[in-house]
């Protein structure tokens, strides 16, 4: 079984929040039913973070923990593709109530920009895209993201 792995798990263990003792577990159950991977960009989302000072030391983390850098195939990186397309038509362009529908412009008291909602970018389709094409499941915190563009893929934990 090949499980993806989404940046979010991955940060969990750098820093203890909520999330550690799940990404803990479920990067055990991975590693006991197959192997673990991430695709380029959450390795370089990883060395973003400032936490690792080489690329000595960021490998070194994934190989504790026996993750696997690989590339995407062509199929997932279309996938992804496909979905964030379908995404940037259906996002929201400000904010809207959840009980209502009323959509509500909100100005930064700083700068006086509208806020908007986290916006998703291309990076989180090719994770998904890399989980359903080339791999079996995928372990993040982002499970309804996911769920949205990529209803087939097992997301742990559940």
């Amino acid at each position: 079984m090949i499980t993806a792995v989404d940046t979010n798990a991955l940060l969990a263990l750098l820093y203890e929040d909520e999330h550690t003792t799940k990404s803990e577990a479920e990067l055990r159950r991975v590693y006991r039913e197959g192997r673990g991977v991430i695709t380029p960009l959450v390795y370089a989302e990883l060395a973003a973070d400032g936490h690792f000072d080489t690329p000595s030391e960021l490998d070194q983390f994934l190989e504790d923990f026996s993750i696997q850098l690989v590339e995407p195939s062509r199929e997932a990186l279309f996938r992804a593709g496909e979905q964030f397309q379908q995404y940037t038509v259906r996002r929201p362009d400000g904010l809207q109530c959840p009980s209502c529908g009323t959509k509500q412009t909100v100005r930064c008291e700083e700068c006086s920009e509208d806020l908007a909602p986290r916006q998703h970018i291309a990076a989180d389709f090719v994770i998904g895209g890399h989980a359903a094409v080339d791999g079996d499941a995928l372990v993040s915190f982002d499970n309804a993201f996911y769920e949205t563009y990529f209803p087939a893929l097992t997301v742990y934990p559940e």
